[in-house]
């Protein structure tokens, strides 16, 4: 086992094989004859944490009645050593994890072209079903509940894990069991396909150009400012950029997007890294538009949205319509282990150019429009989208 996770983890495991001889019923001693007792396996005293994480393995390999595998020790050792953080955003990705988060955040992989959420019940739900994607041709909606996939069902699903049974190699099959509204369930087969995720969904209004961004990858500053590219053709006066259930993503893509509406060298975001003076992300590449905006959020716009609607807004960039934000205002870091997996854990808080805290505060909009999320569905129903454009005519 590398010395380095041994480290970082022995500490914790020795804490709960200590406190394990306290609890759980009945213990036996080793007998002569029968079982070397504990401490027969510990040849000297010592508090190095490698020493000790290698005592701990050698009893439970020789006393433990079914033992674990190195890799599960170490993997639990370490999942234990950053849930004592107290960190709600740390979490250990395995090698299989940190791939599909990679692959996520460039964009593109193999599934069936939906976006997901979790209902009251635990169970996954298609939010988006993307055009031209095996989803989209096999008929799911909006709405559609997966009750089982590939033939495995729980009561509570942890998402992550029911998105890795959908995704796999490029050509393969999936079967996908859906519950509808006013209908019998019902399974679908699909065939994996390469899934481009659509960072972007626009529409013009008239004279405005209207962009919703879903989520902050590698592509999504190029694909917002071919949007605008586009409005501009068709004669937009100005933009409403939708960052409404967009939960953010990389920072760098926050900096990036910022920058298409910021003049060079402009502030974006102030991050606080423990240990070092404060670091201050700046506009890069020239605004690429100076006309009006308004920016769309709701209570599911967190992290990477808010650090772009902080920024336009404290600039008086663009008008913010819609409820307060969610109040993320922290930077995870991803670092990858020897083992191919990776460990992401908090390493800064950001503020906004003006020194706002948004953590636990979130940005706080200009024109406060309250709404049911279901009526995002249809333009003719959506308040928020009606009032952003009200606003951005008046500006016009």
């Amino acid at each position: 086992m590398n010395r380095g996770i041994r480290a970082l983890v022995a500490s914790l495991v020795i804490i709960l094989t200590a406190t394990g001889f306290f609890i759980g019923g009945v213990l036996f001693s080793g007998s002569a004859g029968v079982l070397p007792p504990v401490g027969s396996l510990i040849t000297s005293s010592t508090t190095d944490p490698g020493t000790l994480l290698d005592q701990v393995r050698g009893i439970i390999g020789t006393r433990a009645l079914e033992p674990s595998s190195d890799e599960s020790i170490t993997t639990n050792a370490i999942r234990g050593a950053l849930e004592s953080l107290g960190d709600p955003y740390a979490v250990y990705y395995d090698a299989q994890q940190y791939k599909d988060l990679q692959q996520d955040q460039s964009g593109e992989f193999f599934g069936i072209g939906v976006t997901l959420g979790l209902n009251k019940d635990g169970q996954p739900v298609a939010a988006t079903v993307f055009d031209g994607t095996p989803a989209k041709s096999a008929g799911i909606k909006s709405g559609d509940v997966f009750s089982a996939v590939a033939g495995v069902r729980k009561a509570k699903w942890d998402l992550a894990e029911f998105v890795r049974l959908v995704r796999g190699p490029l050509g393969t099959k999936v079967t996908l069991e859906i519950t509808r509204a006013g209908k019998s369930p019902f399974a679908v087969t699909l065939t994996r396909a390469r899934i481009t995720v659509p960072n972007t969904m626009t529409k013009m209004y008239g004279d405005v150009g209207y962009v919703r961004l879903m989520t902050f990858n590698e592509i999504s500053a190029s694909d917002v400012a071919q949007a605008i590219k586009d409005f501009d053709a068709k004669g937009a006066k100005g933009y409403v950029l939708d960052l409404r259930d967009n939960p953010g993503g990389l920072l760098s893509s926050a900096i990036d997007v910022s920058s298409l509406f910021i003049e060079e060298n402009g502030v974006i975001v102030r991050v606080d890294e423990r240990g070092k003076p404060q670091e201050v992300d700046r506009a890069h590449g020239g605004a690429i538009t100076s006309k009006p905006m308004v920016v769309l959020v709701d209570a599911d716009s967190a992290s990477a949205s808010e650090i772009v609607t902080g920024a336009l807004k404290d600039y008086g960039r663009a008008t913010v319509v819609g409820v307060t934000t969610y109040g993320k205002g922290s930077v995870q870091g991803v670092l990858p282990l020897g083992n191919g997996g990776a460990m992401k854990l908090t390493i800064a808080h950001y503020l906004t150019p003006l020194s706002k805290v948004i953590n636990k505060v979130g940005v706080i909009p200009d024109v406060v429009v309250a709404m049911d999320v279901r009526l995002q569905a249809d333009a003719a129903t959506d308040t928020q989208l009606k009032k952003a454009l009200e606003v951005l005519r008046a500006k016009l």
